[in-house]
């Protein structure tokens, strides 16, 4: 089963822009975003109903390439999925990723997790909730699979798993004090680089798992931003 490393958040108020935050796993896998919007669209690219998003993401070293670029198609759905868009048609919301620490199997996870924050500490965006990442590793033993949550890195996987749920801001349908969780996106990886598929009732194992670490990373947010006005801060007014 394992467990999640230890979460490091921070916001670096970063000038010229609404909204900053880094977040690692550890201290191994780190990621900074940055987060400028809702500003002035260029007419090629604004939206009549709604804002658009533009994500670019940066490697730790060298220049943005095909990983990236697939990588800022993907945080764009991801972010989408969690701003409330029509809300300003015909702006621009632009985010800056940038890998703090090499390629490892939750990088990914920390870059999404850092886009979610930056969001909130902007504060100028509606969100419909809170986006939180993590990665799963899967071990299989004969017919035996294993999932592991936030693996570290060398640990021998059959394939790792990054999923991406929203906690959403739902009047009366709270569990507690965490709200429900949906998975807005997943990417699987085997060891040999293709991608994975698995059972129903496999792949909610995974889930669950994931859902687990989701949960833990979204309280340890919830902490970070005392005393900010935030999404997450909107979510406990409309449970009251």
């Amino acid at each position: 089963m394992g467990s999640l490393r230890s979460i490091k958040i921070s916001f670096d108020s970063l000038a010229g822009v609404d909204g900053s935050a880094r977040f690692a796993f550890g201290d191994a896998c780190s990621a900074l975003a940055s987060v400028s919007g809702p500003i002035a669209a260029r007419p090629a690219s604004e939206h009549p109903a709604r804002s658009t998003v533009e994500v670019h993401v940066r490697p730790l070293s060298s220049v943005p390439g095909t990983t990236e670029k697939l990588l800022g198609s993907a945080l764009k759905g991801i972010i989408e999925s969690a701003c409330l868009l029509s809300q300003h048609p015909r702006t621009l919301i632009q985010v800056v990723v940038q890998a703090l620490s090499q390629p490892s199997n939750a990088l990914v996870a920390a870059e999404i997790n850092a886009c979610s924050l930056a969001l909130v500490n902007a504060g100028s965006i509606p969100m419909r909730g809170v986006v939180c990442a993590v990665v799963v590793g899967m071990r299989k033993d004969g017919n035996q699979t294993e999932f592991i949550l936030d693996p570290e890195d060398g640990t021998r996987l059959g394939g790792t798993f990054c999923l991406a749920l929203l906690f959403g801001i739902t009047p009366g349908s709270f569990q507690g004090k965490v709200p429900p969780s949906e998975v807005v996106w997943m990417n699987s990886r085997a060891s040999n680089g293709t991608s994975i598929s698995l059972d129903p009732h496999t792949l909610k194992l995974a889930t669950d798992l994931a859902r687990k670490g989701a949960t833990e990373v979204w309280i340890q947010m919830r902490n970070s931003l005392s005393g900010f006005p935030s999404a997450i801060d909107q979510e406990e007014q409309m449970e009251v």
